[in-house]
């Protein structure tokens, strides 16, 4: 080799190592992320409403929880072992195309697939005991969930768990559309989520937002402020859920025609009741409902 000023000019040539220059390593290093976020992102099972409901009649009511199927939680991720599965699987379609006629290529089954399919057996059989603890218990309800805790913790955890990571993949991905990528994680996640090769749930808005407000909504007379919001009667528990066992468009509600003290109840009523103002039925309901106290107690009513 020709010598450059004395030296020779291999040694002005950077060195390689076999394979740099196609860069095999950011390959793998891309497939890990790629795995890493399809196990921790796959879309977890989601049970329909009313999958919790058991046919058959003659059992007792309320012996089975029936309102609240499990809540969502993953039973499967992919992994290198089913990763291995598909790329055997394409091999298999093609490896057989170019060969000559009358020339047969094998391919035993291996352990490795049997082993994949008692997998799949245990992890239906999982499916199936979540189902049935369901059925025992309503976790909603005191007490009940302190027993599963005792019994089955995981059933809990991991759905505890699913919960988090749902939140992580939204505000992750909110954070970098709003701010840019400014990590390499951030470009790495960024480039799964474009490519769609995994998702998630986003965070929405329960009401639109606007530049420019109404002076209506900072006035101290609306609804949201005065609480006037009671309506036509109270929720009950749950009534806002949604998840597990929720309600119709009207929700669930106790009526006022049932409970004490819930008709008058808005501001402007109240006010008129305090000095008598009220319309004339109003003002004979409270005659009539008090007339027995006030007679007892030899009370005296006036009206203004």
């Amino acid at each position: 080799m020709p010598s450059i000023g004395g030296a020779s000019a291999s040694s002005h040539m950077p060195s390689f190592s076999p394979g740099q220059g196609t860069n095999f390593d950011k390959g793998r290093e891309i497939s890990g992320a790629e795995m890493g976020a399809k196990q921790r992102y796959t879309t977890p099972t989601t049970f329909a409403d009313g999958a919790a409901a058991i046919s058959g009649a003659g059992r007792p009511a309320g012996q089975y929880n029936e309102q609240q199927a499990p809540a969502p939680v993953k039973y499967n991720v992919p992994g290198p072992q089913e990763q291995y599965m598909q790329n055997r699987q394409e091999i298999r379609k093609t490896a057989g195309a170019g060969l000559p006629a009358g020339v047969m290529r094998t391919d035993p089954i291996t352990d490795q697939e049997v082993a994949y399919l008692q997998k799949m057996k245990d992890q239906s059989e999982v499916a199936d005991f979540d189902v049935y603890v369901n059925s025992l218990i309503n976790p909603r309800k005191p007490g009940e969930l302190q027993w599963l805790m005792s019994v089955y913790p995981e059933f809990v955890q991991r759905r505890i768990e699913q919960v988090h990571q749902d939140y992580e993949f939204a505000l992750r991905n909110q954070m970098i559309d709003m701010w840019g990528i400014n990590t390499k994680d951030d470009l790495m996640f960024k480039y799964l989520v474009d490519q769609k090769k995994v998702d998630g749930p986003r965070l929405g808005r329960h009401v639109p937002l606007s530049d420019t407000y109404a002076a209506g909504a900072l006035s101290p007379f609306i609804s949201k402020f005065n609480g006037d919001s009671k309506g036509d009667g109270l929720y009950a528990p749950f009534s806002s859920a949604k998840d597990g066992a929720k309600p119709g468009a009207d929700g669930w509600k106790f009526t006022n025609a049932t409970n004490p003290l819930s008709t008058g109840r808005t501001t402007a009523e109240m006010a008129r009741s305090m000095y008598g103002t009220g319309t004339k039925e109003q003002i004979t309901a409270i005659e009539a409902a008090t007339l027995p106290r006030r007679a007892a107690a030899n009370m005296q009513y006036s009206r203004f």
